[in-house]
């Protein structure tokens, strides 16, 4: 006897007159009901009219049987397939190929839901399935299938604003393809659906049948393209229509807003009902995230033109009364086996910076759940989900608890979360690295074992190894891999491992650019990442070592660093060959860099041309990731030639050839979050040099100097972007002795261009016959507000990698001639952009500067663009 396989989608019917159940595939065809409607109704008339005024057979479809578990559900006692068979068997081996279904195994409902469905979107076969108990154990499972006729060949007429070409890119139809009426009617729902988010409100897509050609045509009604023209909105005291735009935050006392013509928001823009839902629901979400708890936003009315090529929208919002925090409050779920929670609720309750009687704001809400995040991470409690799903007790922040009094539009919000078992870090195993030596990547992981699993410290040992970019994954642009596996002996432990794809290191970069403080210059860079000098070729022959270090087989593995430059251009022509060993000594921690560096630089200043020949050999102590100091021994050769006729005194003083050579001391402090977009945290920065004296050279010199930035994180918007404010001041300050009356030409410090915007570089500040001096004392503040433009998200990541971002800025300065004689304030304002292209290894900067105190001697410029850390 047959059983009919129960129906896996609402597309299943009735038994018909014939007495079959009839189990349709998921046709998934969106707004296409109507021909999924068709579809059915067409096979069930087929099957009515094959078997006239017949009744059904009891050997073949009578649906009386044993009952069939829910195709959802897999039963552990199971019959076996011992025979599949295919009706009729036209299509038969095709068919078996993509069958889940397979003789010898268990028979599974829900494998056959699946062949079902698998057989409607990649075959285009409608298809029933019966099993049939056999004498001695086991079923046979019988497909029926329904082919639907294929036509040759397909066309289409009425296209006017999308070409053929890419109207088949949409549909990804392939030139030879051949298509059945069912795909067919996707093609058309697709294609119509694409009109009408283009603003071609009344598209009609029609499809006509010619069988003598073997032929479907689909004839397109494009009708009027619809342009959104003005746009009503009442009733939004609190918020303006398009602030979940972000592009203003907030707009008082504005109790009606009406757009002006188009051209205002949304005017002139396409009109798409599917979007306008789409921003409706946004619109809610927006006013309820904010407090907002009984708001609505509808669609009051839509008024078409008599053309319908404009339509006048009138939107309807009632914000209701914005709720305030009435209280706060924690529920802690201790770890099994452990009466009390692990920190005092006042402890934990001290993170949280929300406080009654401020409005609610889920937006500072997530925020105080990462606070509470961060508090438990920084004691060993890894967070449910984050480097792997297999640690068992781990902390989580579950749902909050809102409860409304809607009475006194008041909210008593309740943080709840399991809080989970601290770990301890047994190991740190390391996979992936064929290339690179087990050192390099150990180094820069902060956690050791036998410590507490802190995960600022995990997190931060992630991101220090992307911003290496010595592993690079095709899928995910990082290439590192951090995951916490259990101990299963001892549950309290963990052991960190850390899987890296190897990337290509090496780069040959070539471009030609113009900058407005550098002028037209070409650039060629060669540089290797993760070098390693000691790893020489296999062989002596030239040929191949291009071959093995392409494949990272020579010099790579050790983490060294190598750079070759060479930059002619109009201003600036350089020669510059670096090298730099982050642990000379093998030390792991606290490690001692050497770094080695070869130049020659010729550069026309404003009046002189000044042609360096230099070598500077450094040798740096890391202390941790974030502090390190560094003794740096200078040799430098110079030649000032060519002054101009009008050249200042110091110019003509310093003609000829000089020699210079000292020792610079510098400390470096940095704990910002990010190299390409740094949103929180500090860099500072001091130096002191000395020059000639005990060193000898033609000139005596001492420099002292030091900078400071801080990054002030202001919030983040809906999608998890930061708004930053960075302040960054500096002091410079350097004198001559013994032999040197003066400060020397080269070292002598200026402003404008790129430490303050809106004056030409190096134009603000003394000058003698038009051209600047310098000064001996420089001292720079600045202020900068950064807000995120345009991001994108990558497969597999949970955060939007930012791609543009806008600033906008303060600019202050003094540069005197000596300490006694600091010069006249400067200060300019300005906006700008930020391209973040990571390739380029730091960001694009676009500012327009305007002097706002200046002096008669400056020169403005207004535009300044560069390549600089942010």
């Amino acid at each position: 006897m047959r059983t009919v396989f129960p129906a896996p989608t609402s597309c299943s019917v009735r038994p018909t007159d014939a007495g079959v159940a009839v189990w349709r595939g998921a046709l998934r065809l969106g707004r296409c009901r109507v021909f999924m409607l068709i579809a059915c109704t067409a096979v069930l008339a087929i099957s009515a009219a094959a078997q006239p005024g017949s009744q059904p057979d009891p050997t073949s479809q009578d649906p009386i049987g044993p009952p069939v578990p829910d195709a959802t559900q897999d039963p552990q006692d199971a019959p076996i397939v011992r025979e599949i068979l295919v009706e009729p068997a036209g299509s038969e081996d095709t068919i078996r190929r993509i069958l889940k279904t397979q003789t010898k195994q268990p028979l599974r409902p829900s494998d056959v839901a699946d062949d079902i469905r698998n057989l409607m979107s990649q075959l285009r076969i409608l298809a029933e399935a019966y099993r049939e108990d056999l004498p001695g154990g086991g079923v046979r499972v019988i497909f029926s299938v329904t082919e639907w006729p294929t036509f040759e060949r397909f066309s289409f007429k009425g296209l006017a604003s999308m070409s053929e070409r890419e109207v088949r890119t949409l549909l990804n139809l392939g030139p030879r393809q051949r298509m059945n009426e069912l795909a067919a009617a996707q093609y058309a729902a697709t294609l119509r659906d694409r009109y009408r988010r283009l603003g071609f409100t009344f598209v009609q897509v029609r499809i006509e049948k010619d069988l003598d050609q073997s032929e479907l045509i689909f004839w397109v009604d494009e009708g009027p393209k619809v342009t959104v023209d003005q746009v009503h909105v009442i009733g939004n005291p609190a918020f303006p229509f398009w602030a979940p735009l972000d592009f203003y935050d907030n707009l008082e006392d504005s109790a009606e807003l009406e757009s002006a013509p188009a051209g205002a928001l949304l005017g002139g823009d396409p009109y798409s009902a599917e979007v306008v839902d789409e921003d409706l629901d946004r619109l809610r979400l927006f006013y309820r995230k904010r407090g907002f708890r009984d708001a609505r936003v509808e669609l009051a009315g839509a008024v078409f033109s008599e053309d319908r090529s404009k339509v006048d929208l009138t939107f309807l919002v009632d914000e209701g009364p914005r709720y305030r925090i009435a209280s706060i409050d924690l529920e802690q779920l201790p770890p099994p086996g452990q009466a009390n929670p692990t920190y005092s609720k006042e402890r934990v309750l001290e993170e949280i910076e929300l406080q009654p009687g401020e409005y609610y704001d889920f937006r500072e809400v997530e925020l105080d759940k990462r606070r509470i995040t961060s508090f438990y991470g920084r004691r060993g409690h890894p967070e449910f989900g984050r480097y792997g799903r297999g640690i068992e007790n781990a902390f989580q922040v579950l749902d909050t608890v809102e409860t409304f009094d809607v009475e006194n539009s008041e909210i008593h919000l309740k943080f709840v979360v399991d809080e989970g078992s601290p770990k301890t870090l047994r190991s740190v195993r390391i996979s992936g690295n064929s290339d690179t030596e087990d050192r390099v990547i150990r180094r820069k992981v902060r956690i050791l074992p036998g410590e507490i699993l802190d995960m600022k410290k995990v997190d931060r040992s992630l991101s220090t190894l992307d911003a290496l970019r010595y592993f690079q994954d095709p899928q995910n642009f990082g290439g590192v891999r951090f995951e916490l596996e259990p101990v299963r002996e001892a549950p309290d432990l963990v052991d960190l491992d850390i899987s890296v794809t190897e990337g290509d290191t090496g780069s040959f970069l070539w471009g030609a650019g113009v900058s407005s403080a550098n002028g037209v210059q070409a650039r060629f860079v060669l540089s290797k990442r993760n070098f390693d000098y000691r790893r020489l070729p296999s062989t002596w022959n030239p040929i191949s070592w291009f071959s093995e270090i392409a494949n990272n087989e020579a010099f790579h593995g050790s983490g060294q660093e190598l750079e070759l430059v060479l930059a002619p251009g109009t201003q600036i022509s350089m020669f510059q060959l670096s090298f730099y060993e982050p642990d000379i000594f093998n030390q792991h921690f606290d490690t001692y860099g050497l770094r080695l560096q070869g130049y020659r630089r010729l550069q026309f200043y404003d009046s002189f041309l000044m042609d360096a020949l230099g070598a500077n050999v450094g040798l740096e102590r890391n202390l941790s990731d974030e502090m390190s100091v560094g003794l740096t021994l200078r040799q430098e050769t110079l030649d000032i030639r060519n002054p101009d006729p009008n050249a200042p005194t110091i110019v003509w003083d310093s003609e000829g050839q000089t020699e210079l050579r000292g020792v610079r001391l510098q400390i470096a402090h940095s704990n910002q979050d990010s190299l390409f977009v740094p949103t929180s945290g500090s860099n500072t920065r001091a130096y002191t040099e000395v020059l000639g004296g005990v060193f000898g050279a033609d000139e005596d010199i001492f420099k002292v100097g030091g900078s400071y930035t801080q990054y002030f994180p202001l919030y983040r918007d809906e999608r998890d972007r930061a708004h930053t404010l960075r302040w960054r001041s500096s002091v410079d300050y350097g004198v001559g002795f013994g032999r040197s009356d003066d400060l020397y030409l080269t070292e002598r410090f200026y402003m404008g261009g790129s430490n303050l915007r809106g004056f030409a570089q190096r134009r603000a500040g003394p000058s003698q016959f038009g051209q600047p001096v310098g000064g001996e004392i420089r001292i720079l503040s600045s202020l900068e507000y950064g807000f995120p433009i345009f991001s994108t998200q990558k497969a597999g990541q949970i955060r939007q990698t930012e791609v543009l971002r806008g600033v906008t800025f303060l600019d202050y300065g003094h540069l005197g001639l000596s300490i006694d004689e600091i010069g006249p304030p400067r200060l300019s304002a300005g906006v700008g952009l930020r391209v973040i292209v990571p390739v380029l290894e730091v960001p694009i900067r676009l500012d327009v500067g305007w002097p706002i105190l200046d002096e008669t001697t400056d020169v403005q410029r207004q535009f300044f663009f560069s390549l600089s850390r942010f």
